[in-house]
């Protein structure tokens, strides 16, 4: 019996060193990874070749203990590849990194080389990322190896091309107008930053035209270019450069092209018709809310476009309000504006109005039906929208107390965030609440003491905002406040007997005192009950 005694205390100390190894903790944590290295990020796009994939990455472990990583391997999707054609990458962390150990705390940064071939496909790709590693202690003798697995996205964008033409005709002694139709024929969008155009003996007046329109993929925009043919003019054409600068994906481009524009007489006969063309006089718009856009509708053809008919439609838009348009007959030259609100879906990122006209010209003296198909794209405004999502207010004993919550309902972080009420009582109240990231909410609360022959019963709030850089926002909203609203009821609440402050003093010292004596009988029982004869 007494060596069974023994046995238990034996195997609890032969396991002692064991279970201390077992203790040991040490990791590494992935904190941040991307395209390019930690001085910068990159966009990559299809057909970019091989490519810096960088992974930062921080050591836990305990006090008096190192951990050194052995191997990273990174797993490749396809169709993106290592340099060699295969899906992993491994590479040993002692070569790149100027140090072995690292203590808590201490991070490491790896790269990786990725190849993007031309065919890529535009998506978001998932990697792995295996991290191999020994603990040591502070003897430098190796307690523990172990490893850590993570896994991330990363995106490659495709590339947009740009298509356009250029069509018309100039009038020697006489002005005339070009039409430069631009077509997104990629997959990605495309914002035109700049259009330039040049001729030799047209003047083209006006020969630079500021960026600003969004092509979604497969859609188009039309410019309306002024001409001038001089005098003296003996050629029958002339040469056009238009050169185009874009940016799609995160990278800028430039085309160009050049034309062979027709010079005619003057009152020459020409084959005539209507041609119509649309513009807006906005390209960006507001996720979520209303937004009111004007259309401008105009024939630049030769002849006049009879009983024009406008339909509208879009998958990504909500059309509030009348989406069907009579416009009458457009003249050579006329145009036609119309007013329309469009809501924007909060899950896209940029939109497409579907357009259709329908319209009568004369072809062979008879009345013959023509159908025009067009799109006009839009994108997402990037920035902060502060809402004042709750507000209610209170008065008590001679203050106000105002509380409520703010939502960033926008798509980027709203900075220096500040809440002022600016109407009814305490106005210039005011707290900072700094940064609000998109998709965050936050509450706040104002107080002040008010003078209640100057009580008032709404009460004015309002949020300003940095919605994007240089750019200043702000929302308002009224509360009416709630509980006691007029002195004669303040003053009844506060005058009352049990709400005095003297007769809580009172209130208290006799339950103090009614308890020390219920206290001390409960104790004298309970002495007697365990009290041993």
């Amino acid at each position: 019996m007494l060596r069974h005694k023994f046995i238990l205390p034996i195997f609890i100390v032969l396991l002692l060193p064991l279970t201390s190894l077992l203790a040991i903790k040490g990791s590494v944590s992935l904190i941040d990874y991307g395209w390019g290295n930690q001085k910068g990020s990159i966009i990559v796009h299809s057909g970019d070749g091989i490519v810096p994939l960088f992974t930062l990455l921080q050591v836990s472990i305990e006090k008096d203990h190192t951990l050194r990583p052995l191997e990273a391997t990174l797993t490749i999707p396809n169709p993106l590849k290592n340099p060699n054609g295969g899906n992993k990458e491994a590479l040993l962390p002692g070569i790149q990194l100027a140090k072995e150990n690292f203590k808590d705390g201490e991070g490491f940064s790896l790269t990786f080389n990725v190849e993007v071939p031309t065919k890529t496909p535009p998506n978001w790709y998932d990697f792995g990322l295996n991290i191999s590693y020994e603990i040591l202690n502070k003897d430098g003798d190796v307690v523990k190896k172990g490893s850590n697995n993570f896994y991330f996205k990363l995106e490659v964008k495709g590339r947009s091309t740009i298509d356009f033409t250029l069509a018309g005709k100039g009038v020697k002694e006489e002005s005339s107008t070009l039409y430069l139709t631009l077509r997104n024929m990629g997959k990605e969008d495309a914002i035109i930053t700049s259009v330039q155009l040049s001729a030799p003996l047209i003047r083209i007046l006006n020969p630079s035209i500021s960026g600003g329109a969004l092509l979604t993929p497969g859609s188009i925009v039309r410019y309306d270019i002024g001409a001038y043919v001089g005098e003296n003019v003996d050629q029958d054409f002339d040469k056009v450069a238009v050169i185009i600068h874009y940016s799609s994906g995160g990278k800028d481009y430039g085309v160009s092209k050049v034309f062979n524009i027709p010079l005619v007489e003057k009152n020459g006969e020409e084959e005539t018709a209507p041609s119509i063309i649309i513009l807006s006089n906005k390209h960006l718009l507001n996720a979520g809310i209303s937004n009111d856009v004007r259309l401008i509708v105009k024939n630049v053809g030769d002849e006049t476009a009879r009983k024009v008919r406008l339909q509208l439609s879009s998958k990504t838009l909500t059309i509030l309000g009348p989406s069907l348009f009579d416009l009458g007959n457009l003249n050579p030259g006329n145009s036609r504006n119309v007013s329309i609100s469009l809501l924007p879906s909060e899950d896209s990122k940029s939109y497409r109005l579907d357009l259709q006209f329908m319209y009568k010209e004369k072809e062979d003296n008879k009345d013959t039906t023509k159908e025009l198909t067009t799109e006009i794209g839009f994108g997402r405004i990037e920035e902060a929208r502060v809402v004042i999502s709750s507000l209610d207010a209170s008065y008590s004993i001679g203050r106000l107390r105002i509380r409520g919550n703010l939502a960033n309902v926008g798509n980027r972080e709203a900075d220096n965030v500040n809440v002022t009420i600016d109407s009814g009582v305490c106005i210039g109240t005011s707290t900072y609440l700094g940064e609000l990231d998109n998709g965050e909410s936050t509450g706040f609360v104002l107080s002040c003491k008010v003078d209640l022959s100057k009580f008032s019963q709404k009460i004015g709030v309002t949020v300003r905002y940095t919605a994007s850089p240089e750019n200043w926002k702000k929302s308002r909203r009224e509360v009416t406040i709630e509980g006691q609203a007029t002195s004669t009821s303040v003053k009844s609440s506060q005058t009352s007997g049990l709400m005095n402050p003297e007769y809580g003093v009172i209130w208290a010292l006799a339950g103090l005192i009614i308890g020390l004596i219920i206290g001390k009988v409960s104790f004298g029982r309970r002495s007697k009950e365990v009290e041993v004869p």
